[in-house]
């Protein structure tokens, strides 16, 4: 990967620039695993042109980089291993591992404790049936809120839109053009409220597919909180996204 670098006044900034399908339009900026900087790119994007925006945004990019790292300092370092905490709901619980020979592999949720059951558990295979059973709980906690919300949306006519679930790394939820909504189902680790906020949202863009102010008038109307639920999901949002 061809590194750039970013002239700043007290410091030189390294970067690589990526290229995905999706971004089709402007740059943005991640971090990867080591804290660098990581620029996505518009594929059709002279590396010149990349520098030059970066530039022109120096400050900005300065205060990323300062944001993003402390939120990478924040996250846990997961071995999956008994004794961690993992998030659901918006609660911490205590993961405990158990090797269960001859037992069908399984997680179950026990008040603030998560087990794990497996016949003969490593690290990855634990965190691979987590992952199912985050989904698994997604699927659940989701339909049930699609299900409340689209019995107020008069839009809706009560009618429940198709979902899937796929997970993303910066996005919580979208809405297709012909209705269907996609779900991230690292959410379900979210509260409650963060949960109602990024599904009442997509059920409004069934109705408003912008964020016009008609957009917004649905979305003040159909979950009052949602300003809330915004800033503690911005605030919170690395650790539900971790795994």
């Amino acid at each position: 990967m061809k590194q750039d670098s970013l002239q700043l006044p007290d410091q030189v900034i390294g970067y690589a620039v990526i290229h995905r399908p999706r971004v089709t339009r402007r740059i943005h900026l991640e971090i990867d695993s080591a804290g660098d900087l990581l620029v996505v790119a518009p594929r059709r994007m002279s590396r010149r042109a990349i520098n030059r925006a970066l530039q022109l945004k120096a400050g900005h990019v300065d205060r990323f980089l300062r944001a993003a790292r402390s939120k990478q300092r924040d996250l846990p370092d997961y071995a999956y291993r008994s004794g961690e905490e993992h998030l659901f709901l918006g609660e911490k619980l205590s993961l405990a591992v158990a090797r269960k020979p001859g037992k069908r592999a399984k997680v179950s949720r026990n008040g603030g404790v998560l087990n794990v059951q497996l016949q003969e558990p490593t690290p990855e295979q634990v965190k691979t049936l987590l992952t199912r059973w985050y989904r698994q709980q997604a699927g659940q906690q989701f339909t049930r809120r699609l299900a409340h919300y689209c019995g107020q949306a008069p839009w809706t006519n009560g009618q429940l839109p198709s979902m899937r679930l796929r997970r993303m790394k910066r996005t919580w939820g979208s809405c297709s053009s012909s209705g269907v909504i996609t779900l991230n189902p690292h959410l379900v680790k979210a509260p409650a409220d963060c949960i109602d906020y990024v599904v009442a949202h997509e059920i409004c863009h069934l109705r408003e597919h912008n964020h016009s102010r008609a957009f917004y008038d649905l979305q003040e109307r159909l979950y009052p909180q949602w300003r809330a639920a915004k800033i503690r999901l911005k605030a919170q949002g690395h650790r539900y996204l971790h795994s």
